[in-house]
């Protein structure tokens, strides 16, 4: 009776899986399109379409609801950026502050490479200047001690 009770209970785990991230027969697959594109307010890293959060699942039941009155997917984004601002975008346009996070690496590697260039400079200079101190005596010694062998 108790292996009984035990198998029960184990069926009843197995059942309480969360489903796997499917849209739910009343939103169409186009609600998740969009909310793929649209962050989760609330969770870090995942889209509206992932998140299984309260906001998440306004947010595609609110994109459900304008897809049925005929809006576009832009008009739907725009709606979500009115409110919460080009953050909520996977994807934000280059404009503004935003265009900072698009050329910050550009001027990282620029910032990067002179310095690397600056490096060069200052080491090839002090080669040089070694060189340069070095007396013709022990030139001369070390050329001749190059040719016996």
């Amino acid at each position: 009776m108790k292996r009984l009770g035990l198998l029960l209970w184990l069926g009843l785990g197995v059942l309480a899986q969360p489903a796997p991230n499917t849209p739910p027969p009343d939103f169409p697959p186009q609600v998740f399109e969009i909310a793929r594109e649209l962050r989760c307010p609330v969770c870090q890293g995942e889209s509206a379409a992932e998140s299984n959060a309260g906001i998440a699942l306004e947010m595609r039941r609110i994109i459900a609801e304008k897809l049925a009155q005929g809006e576009s997917p832009a008009e739907i984004k725009q709606f979500f950026v009115e409110r919460y601002g080009d953050w909520i975008l996977y994807n934000p346009p280059a404009r503004g502050a935003t265009l900072w996070v698009w050329l910050s690496p550009l001027v990282g590697l620029l910032l990067l490479g002179y310095g690397l260039w600056r490096y060069q400079a200052q080491v090839r200079a002090r080669a040089e200047q070694t060189a340069l101190q070095v007396p013709e005596e022990e030139i001369a010694r070390l050329e001749a001690e190059l040719d016996r062998r």
